[in-house]
Formats: structure tokens, sequence, C-alpha cells
């Protein structure tokens, strides 16, 4: 046999045993998974970080101008002081001029500025007179005009601070806004950092898990390792119960005895099952499988679960049975088989009574290889496998 068709064998030998399936997981996948939430986790971390410190200095900037706001408070206190000082030596000098004018009798006009003026007896006298009111007049004058001008410029001072005080006030409300804004953004990026950590813990598991199984990088989860049991047509098991209702194919009705009380289709992406509605029957696999989902935490109402993926001819098949008690007797990483007892009919979750709400979809197992939004486009009638009552 020459190499060519050497290779051509091996190819049609491995797409016999392993059909090809795009949806199938790498370890790889998960691993990666790892990787990308840890970096986004450190990403979250390192921008609380800085945005803590950027509101540390936020602080500081509005304690330094709750300073100069106060500090500015007191200079406007002292310069109305200053000019309420002003103000009364204006008064007091003008009262002084008044005196002044009316010793020398020239408060009441012209007529006794020249009366004053022309009563001096010589030339001399009348000369010093008139220069002595000229000089009271100018000093006066200027006096009045230097505390005039101390007033206005005072006016401008206190105005310019309290200016200075408005636009302060303006950029500490800014500031406590931005501040308001980054602690907002801190307590929303922390708000989401207990998702990133249950997401690295959720794909670490399964690194850990498949690992601890023998799986490498390139291995593909359920097909090329930890490959569940497959899923045979003699649907044998020794402690199958008798009246069990077995399929051909080796699938096995759920719940024996058990009645539908609501079928797959339109809005509902199952099957119900009930046994005289009550709890506690035994719950059994459709098919031989592997269990790798226990727990009440997928479902958003906190219905206990049990998940199992089988080996259907080299492709993942996987049924899911909701509902049922707390008290379920299979494990993660368990191996079973038709004649297994997984759980007991119960009415955990969002459930008007006890029943069995059965799933099963091809390719995507929710929580297995996909979310909640990928599963259900692969969900499927349980009734293409499962032998109906």
């Amino acid at each position: 046999m020459n190499k060519r068709k050497m290779v051509l064998l091996l190819v049609l030998t491995f797409i016999i045993l392993f059909p090809f399936n795009v949806s199938a997981t790498t370890l790889k996948e998960y691993e990666d998974a790892v990787e990308k939430y840890t970096k986004e986790l450190k990403e979250k971390e390192s921008k609380i970080a800085k945005s803590k410190e950027e509101v540390e200095q936020i602080k500081k900037n509005i304690a330094n101008i709750e300073n100069q706001i106060e500090q500015t408070q007191k200079e406007i206190e002292n310069l109305q002081k200053e000019i309420e000082e002003s103000n009364k030596k204006i008064e007091k000098k003008s009262n002084e001029s008044k005196k002044i004018m009316a010793y020398y009798q020239i408060e009441n006009g012209d007529n006794a500025y020249l009366e004053y003026a022309f009563g001096a007896e010589t030339i001399t006298d009348m000369i010093y007179r008139i220069s002595i009111v000229e000089q009271l007049t100018e000093y006066n004058k200027k006096v009045m005009q230097e505390l005039k001008q101390l007033i206005e410029e005072n006016n401008r001072k206190k105005e310019s601070l309290s200016e200075k005080q408005k636009s302060l006030s303006t950029l500490k409300s800014q500031l406590q806004s931005e501040k308001e804004r980054i602690e907002a953004e801190i307590s929303g990026i922390e708000g989401t950092i207990p998702d990133t950590k249950g997401q690295i813990e959720l794909y670490q598991n399964r690194v850990n898990y498949y690992r601890n199984k023998g799986c490498k990088s390139n291995d593909i989860i359920g097909i090329t390792c930890d490959v569940p049991k497959k899923v045979t047509g003699s649907g044998s098991s020794s402690s199958v119960a008798p009246g069990a209702l077995i399929g051909s194919n080796g699938f096995r009705f759920p719940v024996d005895g058990g009645a539908i009380s609501w079928n797959y289709g339109s809005n509902h992406k199952g099957v119900d099952i009930t046994r005289n509605r009550t709890c506690g029957a035994p719950i059994h696999p459709v098919a031989a499988g592997r269990v790798y989902y226990v727990g009440n935490t997928l479902d958003v109402y906190g219905a206990y679960m049990v998940i199992i993926v089988h080996n259907l001819n080299g492709r993942l098949l996987f049924s899911q049975y909701a509902h049922v008690q707390s008290n379920i007797p299979v494990r993660v990483g368990q191996d079973v088989d038709i004649g297994s007892t997984i759980a007991y009919m119960g009415t955990t979750g969002y459930s008007t009574g006890c029943h069995l709400h059965l799933e099963m979809s091809l390719d995507k197992g929710w929580g297995y290889n996909s979310s909640y939004s990928e599963y259900i486009r692969h969900i499927i009638n349980p009734f293409n496998y499962v032998p109906r009552p």
C-alpha cells in the first residue's frame, strides 16, 4: 500500500471513529478561558487601584480648595472691616474739615471767604489768610480723595475675592462630581469581580479535572479524552427493575411508571414527567453516560439538577434532569448506566408540583462546553431517542 493510500485510510478511519464535530471543545479552550479571565481580573484590579489613587488625589485637591475658600472668606471679612474703618475715617475727616472751615468762617460760601480774606489789616496778613484757606481746602480735598480711592480699591478687592470664592466653589463642585463618578465606576467594576473570579474558578476546575483524567491541551473533551460510556443498543443492566421502558437503541424512559404531563414543543424546551404527582420517585439516566453537573447553581430559580454527557457513536449527547430533590445520590465524574438511580423526583426551583423536567441537547451541553444561550440552540426533542410511554 503506497503512502497516499495509507493517509487516506487513516483519515477515513478517524472520521468513522470520531465524526467531525465543529462544536467540540478542547482542553486548550478551557485553558485559554482561564488565561482570558485571569487577565481580565488583573486589568480590573489595576483599574480599581488606579481609580482609587485618582480619588485620593481629588480628595486632597478638594481639601486644598476648602482651605483656600476658608482663607478667602477670612480675607473678605478682614477687607470688610478695612472698608468699614475707611468709612469711619472719611466721616471723621469730613467732620473735622467742616469744623476747620467753620472756624475760619469759610463754610457758608464765597462771601464769608472774602470777608475772612479781606479782613486782614495788612497785605501780608491777607496773603497769609488766603494761603491758609487754600491749604486747608487742598488738604481736605486730598484726604477725601485718598480715602475715597481706598474704599474703591477695597471694594474692587472684595469683588475680586468674591469671584475667587465662587470660582473655588465651582471647582470644588466639579471635583466632587468627578470623585463621585470615579467612585461609581470603581463600585461597578468591583461588582463584576466576583463573576470574573467565578469564571476563573469554573474553568480552572474544568482544566484540573480534565488534566487529572489525562487530557492534553489539544484533546477534544468527551471525544478523544474523558470519553463517557458509549450508548449501545443492548440497554442491559443488572440493576434495571422489571417493567422498565427500554428502547432497542439502549435508551430508557427515566421514571418507571411515570406519565407525561407536558410535552416538548413551543416554548417548552423539554418534557415534564410525573408519577401520581408525588415526590420521591427514583429517576434513572436515559442512557449510559458520565455525570458532569450536580447542584442548583446553574438555574436562576435554584432548581436542583443532574446533567449527564453521553457518547453517541462519538457524538456528544446531553440529558438534563431538573427540579429534583436536593438529596442527589451521584457525584460529578461518576459513570452511570440505565440501572443507576441519579436523583429523586422533587419540586425545587420554579415548580408548581413534584415532577421531572427532562431536557436533551446535541453537541452543546449547558455548563459543559457552552453557555446557556448557546446550549438552547442545540436542544432537541427527548423522544428522538427516549422511548415514549
